[in-house]
């Protein structure tokens, strides 16, 4: 997959940018949410939609030195939605169950949240794996959730 991007528009009153994002699968006509009353895509004056699911606005914080190009690439990249396109390709997909049944038995039913303590190293193994396009193993898995298991009765027995 991969992810492509454009700046769209740049408010200076508001010193922010909106950026696109869309894929080879996920276009932007397919990701378009805004319409003529006909039902065709509403369009900017360039061709492209004027507005997609996938359009962020990001404030550029940086004011003094004036940010580079560079910087703005960079800003614009890293807050792709990787993880958002592989999840709707992986919808497309018709090999890959995404039909979420499991659901079902749970409708309904009210269960208590309990907050998740976390310590430094799940934490930083967290962020490791994060926005990334490999998989974990079962093992993996289930070796993160006893770390989060452990972790959490420790410091249950800690405060008590």
């Amino acid at each position: 997959m991969e992810v492509k991007f454009k700046i769209i528009d740049v408010d200076s009153s508001q010193h922010s940018m909106i950026v696109r994002y869309y894929t080879n699968l996920l276009t932007e006509d397919s990701l378009a949410t805004s319409y003529n009353p006909d039902g065709t895509i509403a369009r900017r004056s360039d061709g492209s939609p004027q507005r997609c699911q996938t359009d962020y606005n990001f404030n550029i914080w940086q004011t003094d030195p004036p940010i580079t190009e560079e910087q703005i690439k960079k800003i614009a990249n890293d807050g792709a939605p990787y993880d958002w396109f592989k999840l709707r390709h992986d919808i497309l997909d018709p090999q890959i169950d995404t039909s979420l049944n499991v659901v079902s038995n749970l409708l309904n039913t009210e269960f208590d949240a309990i907050k998740p303590v976390f310590s430094i190293d799940t934490i930083d193994t967290i962020d490791t794996n994060a926005n990334t396009e490999s998989t974990l193993s079962e093992d993996d898995i289930e070796n993160l959730i006893n770390e989060i298991l452990n972790n959490s009765s420790a410091n249950t027995s800690n405060t008590q």
